[in-house]
Order: structure tokens, then C-alpha cells, then sequence
């Protein structure tokens, strides 16, 4: 199936409408689940940053989508935009995942020994994910620079003979070189010719 340039901005249009969709989403949740706010007590930044590695990692799809919806409607400054807020969040949640350490170890040491087991579980759990979420968001930031950079060497070559832009060639034939053959003196004496002839 081919799509017209019209129907992939559309297409990439409502990509965004749907991405933008789930991400407030998936925040709207979290909110609502840590509201109030409570930053100054352990227990609520334990509990809040493992809800939050829910949710960026349940951002991730439609973080996806509008990476593919930039792509496609060939928008360079969304892109541009997407990978670096994939650069700075990757690094955050690695200071995300050293304050959750800190703090969960200050309040595993305060839980009764018969719960220590399981909120370890719970910890780790949220480690891993952020672990991930951490490689994942820094890895899509530098391929997807990579990608931008190759397109803009191309299109800077391109720019710099603009007598090839726009061209296509088709083989490598160098033109027709003409053909000599020799021709019989006894019509030479007739036609009185020179002894070669020229074929095209």
C-alpha cells in the first residue's frame, strides 16, 4: 500500500494525538496515586519512585510512536527535541535510582523483620526497572543522533553540487566512439574517396 505524502501527516498527526494521549495517562495515574505529596517523609519517596518507574516505563510505546510520527512527517526539531529529553530523563533516573538506594536502605532498616523480605523484593524490582528505563532512554537519545547525523551528511553532500541534485542516472556507458573501416581500393578509384569511411 502507498501513502500519499497528505495521508502520513495525517497519519503522523494522529500519532501524536495518541501518544500525548497515554502518556498523560500513565501520569494522571501516578499523581493520583502519590497525592498528596509528601517528599519530606521516607516512606512516600520510596513508594513514589517505584510508582514513577511504572510509569516511564509504560511511557516508552507512545514515546515510540512519536519518535515514528517525527520520522515519517520528516520534522527534525521534534526529533531533535524527543532524543534529548530521551538523554536527560536516561540520566536522571540514574540519580532517580541512587536516592531510591539511599532511601531504601534507611527504611528497610526501620520495617519489622517478618516484612524486610518482601519490601526487598519490591525494591529490587523497581531497580531493575529503572536500570532499564536508565540504559533504554540513553541508548534510543544516541542512536537516534546518529541517524539525524547521517541524514544531514547526506543532504550536505547532495548540496554541494547542485548540478547532480535532482538527477538520475541510469548506467555508466560512455558515449558511441566512431567506427573505422577500411575500404576497397578498387572503389576508391570509382568514388575517388579516401581510403577510410566513418561509421557511427
Amino acid at each position: 500500500m502507498n501513502l500519499s505524502t497528505t495521508q502520513l501527516r495525517i497519519l503522523g498527526s494522529l500519532l501524536y494525538f495518541a501518544a500525548a494521549a497515554l502518556i498523560i495517562n500513565y501520569f494522571a495515574q501516578f499523581t493520583i496515586q502519590v497525592w498528596p505529596f509528601k517528599i519530606g517523609e521516607l516512606n512516600w519517596r520510596v513508594g513514589a519512585t517505584g510508582l514513577l518507574m511504572d510509569a516511564l516505563l509504560g511511557s516508552i510505546v507512545p514515546l515510540t510512536m512519536m519518535y515514528f510520527a517525527g520520522f515519517v512527517n520528516n520534522h527534525r526539531k521534534t526529533v531533535q527535541f524527543l532524543r534529548i529529553f530521551s538523554l536527560v530523563l536516561g540520566f536522571a533516573v540514574i540519580g532517580m535510582l541512587l536516592l531510591f538506594a539511599i532511601d531504601s536502605i534507611q527504611l528497610r532498616a526501620t520495617l519489622p523483620q517478618n516484612v524486610k523480605s518482601q519490601f526487598l523484593k519490591v525494591a529490587i524490582r523497581a531497580g531493575l526497572v529503572g536500570t532499564l528505563l536508565s540504559i533504554l532512554h540513553i541508548w534510543i537519545g544516541l542512536s537516534v543522533g546518529k541517524v539525524m547525523k547521517s541524514q544531514g551528511t547526506v543532504r550536505t553532500n547532495a548540496a554541494k553540487d547542485p548540478e547532480k541534485e535532482g538527477m538520475l542516472m541510469v548506467g555508466s556507458r560512455e558515449p558511441a566512439r566512431p567506427v573505422l573501416r577500411s575500404i576497397d581500393t578498387a572503389d576508391l578509384k570509382k568514388e575517388g574517396t579516401s581510403g577510410l569511411s566513418i561509421d557511427m
